[in-house]
């Protein structure tokens, strides 16, 4: 009877040490990815071709010889939806019914910068010769971001970006009373998806060319 206790006791030890226990050590900390700032292209994504119309033409079309318009060759291509657009309270209208902005190209930004490269300001150069033989339209400068950070970041980001523009473009002769400025931060991609490709065509200045109110 006693070598029965005994084996009923320390068979009672072994499923308690087994079943009856749990580890005290806590599950390893997963640390927080942090989180990606907004930003955009490693290179130019174009280059301007031709001469600006001396004669003040109607926009950056294709080029004839030295007094054709130039015409942009390279990066994204925006749809309407995508930029503002429409008219303002105090007249402002789009100056190109079709949506392509003249033909205006877009300027293109670091990760996470507002700092213009040497490519985009010469994008910029030709923007303001072109601005300033059309003194009837004004420009509204969009900023935007890619699709990583927060919308407040972006926001911002966005806008310091389109202030870089303005800045850039307000020193080679135009007006600040023909720019406005606007930030979308990420939310109107010109490309939809992930992945550096996508996210560069997105860091970017969209110049909107309008006819101002009188």
């Amino acid at each position: 009877m006693r070598k029965f206790y005994l084996m009923s006791a320390l068979c009672l030890v072994t499923f308690l040490g087994l079943c009856g226990c749990k580890s005290t050590t806590p599950p390893e900390d997963l640390q927080p990815v942090p989180e990606a700032r907004d930003e955009p292209p490693a290179a130019s994504m174009g280059g301007y071709k031709g001469d600006l119309d001396g004669n003040g033409g109607s926009g950056f079309g294709p080029g004839k010889g030295g007094n054709g318009a130039g015409s942009w060759q390279g990066g994204a291509t925006e749809d309407s939806a995508a930029r503002s657009g429409g008219s303002g309270a105090d007249g402002w209208t789009e100056a190109d019914p079709s949506g392509n902005r003249l033909n205006m190209p877009i300027v293109y930004f670091k990760y996470d910068s507002d700092q213009l490269t040497a490519d985009e300001a010469q994008k910029l150069d030709a923007i303001a010769e072109f601005m300033n033989n059309n003194q009837g339209l004004g420009l509204v400068i969009e900023g935007h971001c890619d699709q990583r950070g927060t919308d407040e970041y972006n926001r911002a980001l966005g806008e310091r970006r389109a202030n870089a523009i303005r800045s850039y473009l307000a020193g080679r002769g135009l007006a600040d009373n023909r720019m406005r400025t606007v930030s979308y931060g990420k939310d109107k991609p010109a490309v939809q998806g992930t992945g550096d490709e996508v996210w560069k065509q997105n860091r970017r200045g969209v110049p909107v060319p309008m006819r101002m109110g009188r």
